[in-house]
């Protein structure tokens, strides 16, 4: 049964990706700057906590955004992707980075009353990027 529902939401996911083309072609992470900020940190350590905190802010702004669309803050939504742009290119998170500048332009235009697919495409793309930085992280400890 498990296998079931994880099938389907691989599939759900793959559907709101077409519906939106534009991000389809993007990596969830680019890995190669992915390492370079690794091998700029030089301390294991200390990009395992940056890591850290870039996930839990990223969450933290990903619950901010779905806040904001609820209230149709759209002041807030605006601010919230922003944020969430930024940090994910920073790390990386092409993909979430991408989604999350059209989510702030949608914001700035005041009205944020369109689908949740979007949203939702937001939340898979962060269990993706999620997936992706564990591969890495498991491949760089077997170094």
């Amino acid at each position: 049964m498990p296998e079931n529902m994880e099938d389907n939401a691989i599939a759900k996911a793959n559907s709101l990706m077409h519906d939106y083309p534009e991000f389809i072609d993007l990596p969830t992470l680019e890995i190669s700057l992915f390492q370079d900020l690794r091998e700029t940190i030089d301390d294991d350590l200390i990009f395992s906590d940056l890591v850290t905190i870039y996930l839990s802010s990223a969450e933290n702004l990903i619950d901010e955004i779905q806040a904001a669309f609820t209230n149709q803050d759209a002041n807030k939504f605006a601010i919230a992707a922003h944020s969430l742009k930024l940090t994910s290119a920073s790390i990386g998170a092409t993909r979430l980075s991408q989604i999350s500048k059209y989510l702030e332009k949608v914001g700035k235009t005041g009205e944020i009353t369109g689908s949740t697919d979007i949203l939702n495409l937001l939340n898979n793309e962060y269990t993706e990027i999620i997936k992706a930085i564990q591969t890495l992280i498991l491949e760089f400890m077997a170094q």
